[in-house]
């Protein structure tokens, strides 16, 4: 009979399997608290390697910039350690629990290095749900996956401390009751910390900027590190979700719509501009404001179909006016796979897809995100118009005579043809410390700040509408037929704090329902060429309602006598009870503004198929068969 060696080990009661029964209490507490110490230890160093990776092929500098941040470096840890100890409470083991918890951790955070590395677009909760959309953009990239220093020390790190643990830290919690226990505290952690990880808030005030820029997508995320914007993105995901909501009450809702094609013989050219930060100051009656120069834009105005727009952004948020009109949809969350729009189905049509912005790819992530939204080709300032102008801003004479130049390359083609650009001459921020205008525009007792941010701000737009109007005139004088979109995306900022519209007396503030208007109005017009309107029959003249930006292509639709997709049929029927439906908190119905509360139960009904629908548009793609 073999004699049983025993464990050197076991000499040391903190390294046993398990304590002999009736040990004193001290040693109970210190054998345990041992576990959970070494347990935590190695959880917290598996969450700071992923801050190794956090920051790809960005400056190593970046590194150091978290660790300045103990809080940010706190919530990067925290998920490993949470993740960690679920896995404690389930499997009883620590070292199982470490090698499962800190693998599944660690390959997180290399797949979200080598999305860094290969596209330069983070990894996010959205990434693991739509596995096969992420797949079909990634088609023809091919991904290199190597093995360095850092990597190989990482997996290093994760063996070495699952063997410290399966030989130090051996022992389990026996019995239901304690496992149970053991679960509900992991599980009531877990809630703590996801609500503390998608604080908005806090999300927005802890980040390391130091070698990075806050209006890049990309590099925001980078700035928060890798575990923390991971789970603040689950929010964003999981939230999104409409109460209620399930596939097949969308699918019911769209049921009763069809697909409808664009007739070929009412194809005509899309031209579609959105300009940045513009405003007709003419409404507000400012004294000593010089105005005469709109008499262009209202010319205009006066032979085209014209209304309001009231978006969700003020000052800033560009891209949110921008894509609710290309999607359809009301509240644009991340754009991390092929997603529905009115590109993609202008595209199914036939259409020729693209457009021009004249500023870096990166800003709001365009570069990545276009692809997704249907454009065949996009036009940026790197390699492209920094060739055309010296400009920081590209003046709006070299855009606009490259969008009729893009226009008319496109025929050669025999398709019809889709723009959306979007220009930079009228960008903020405008000059405060002096005056780069032609002539004084606004006079009066105001401060030399704002009077020079005044004339700067007008003498770009005013010089946008001359360039505007030689553009309509080339259209005014081609033969194919074309119809064109302007619309601002929200109004300009003015002063920190808008001191600068509070001197000149406009209230901007929004607190008040009766200036929320005031603060998210913009103006809409579409206007048509005669070639357009005689193929179209349609005069393209009046005046239109106030609408959110998510319902302007309805109205371009309309105008063309174009039904288009289900989708968009059924915004239209939302859009005749609900015109207005903004993420600030306020509704439009009857001519009114309305918060939620004060809707009739057939208007909430509304909503709620408003809400359904925009969900099934955003996650259920529809045009994989579109090349």
């Amino acid at each position: 009979m073999k004699t049983r060696l025993k464990n050197p080990l076991d000499s040391v009661f903190l390294f046993r399997k398990e304590l002999e029964k009736g040990e004193k209490l001290w040693k109970v507490i210190v054998y345990w608290l041992w576990r959970l110490v070494v347990l935590l230890g190695g959880a917290a160093m598996i969450g700071y390697i992923t801050l190794k990776f956090a920051y790809a092929t960005y400056p190593s500098e970046v590194f150091q910039g978290y660790l300045y941040s103990p809080e940010l470096v706190v919530w990067n840890i925290l998920p490993a350690v949470w993740l960690i100890f679920f896995l404690y409470a389930l499997f009883g083991r620590g070292w199982l629990a470490f090698l499962a918890g800190g693998g599944s951790v660690l390959a997180l955070s290399l797949g979200n290095f080598f999305k860094l590395l290969y596209r330069d677009d983070p990894l996010i909760f959205e990434d693991l749900l739509i596995l096969r959309e992420a797949g079909m953009m990634a088609t023809g990239e091919y991904y290199d996956i190597f093995i360095d220093n850092r990597i190989a020390m990482a997996f290093a790190c994760l063996a070495a401390g699952t063997v410290f643990l399966a030989l130090f830290a051996r022992g389990a919690a026996k019995g239901w009751k304690k496992r149970i226990a053991l679960l509900l505290a992991a599980v009531i952690a877990g809630a703590v910390v996801f609500d503390i990880c998608c604080d908005k808030h806090r999300y927005d005030s802890v980040r390391n900027y130091g070698h990075l820029n806050q209006w890049n997508q990309t590099q925001n995320y980078v700035a928060h590190g890798c575990l923390y914007p991971f789970v603040y993105s689950i929010g964003e995901t999981v939230f999104s979700v409409p109460d209620g909501y399930s596939k097949g009450k969308a699918e019911d809702l769209l049921a009763a719509y069809e697909d409808a094609d664009i007739p070929e013989e009412k194809k005509v050219n899309l031209i579609t501009l959105m300009r940045e930060a513009y405003v007709d100051f003419s409404k507000y009656d400012i004294e000593g404001l010089d105005v005469s120069g709109y008499e262009l834009y209202h010319a205009l105005q006066a032979e085209s179909y014209t209304g309001t727009l009231l978006t969700n952004i003020f000052a800033g948020g560009t891209v949110d006016s921008e894509r609710s009109f290309l999607t359809g949809l009301g509240d644009n969350h991340s754009f991390r796979m092929a997603t529905n729009s009115y590109i993609w189905y202008l595209r199914s049509q036939g259409y020729t897809v693209e457009g021009s912005h004249p500023y870096y790819n990166w800003f709001y992530n365009r570069d990545d995100i276009n692809p997704y939204m249907g454009y065949e080709n996009y036009r940026f300032l790197e390699g492209d118009y920094e060739k055309l102008s010296g400009a920081f801003y590209v003046r709006d004479s070299v855009l606009f005579s490259e969008i009729y130049n893009d226009f008319v390359k496109n025929k050669d083609t025999g398709k019809p043809y889709f723009s959306f650009s979007l220009n930079m001459q009228s960008h903020g921020p405008y000059y405060t410390d002096v005056s780069i205008s032609d002539r004084e525009y606004l006079t009066g007792n105001y401060s030399q700040q704002c009077k020079n941010a005044m004339d700067n701000y007008m003498f770009e737009i005013m010089d946008g509408d001359r360039q505007l109007m030689a553009l309509v005139e080339q259209l005014r004088a081609d033969e194919d037929p074309i119809v064109l979109v302007v619309y601002s995306d929200h109004l300009p900022w003015m002063g920190d704090g808008n001191i600068f519209y509070a001197e000149m007396g406009v209230d901007v503030d929004g607190a008040r329902r009766e200036d929320f208007r005031t603060r998210y109005e913009t103006d809409y017009l579409i206007w048509a060429n005669d070639a357009a309107k005689e193929l179209l029959g349609n005069d393209f003249s009046g005046h239109g309602p106030t609408v959110s930006p998510h319902y302007l292509m309805n109205l371009v639709f309309d105008l063309c006598g174009w039904e288009g997709p289900a989708f968009m049929q059924a915004m239209g029927d939302v859009m005749e009870s609900l015109p207005v439906i903004t993420s600030n908190d306020f509704l439009m119905a009857d001519g009114k503004l309305l918060t939620q509360d004060e809707l009739t139960a057939v208007q909430l009904d509304t909503y709620r198929d408003f809400l359904y629908l925009q969900h099934y548009w955003r996650n259920e793609f529809m045009y994989r068969d579109v090349k």
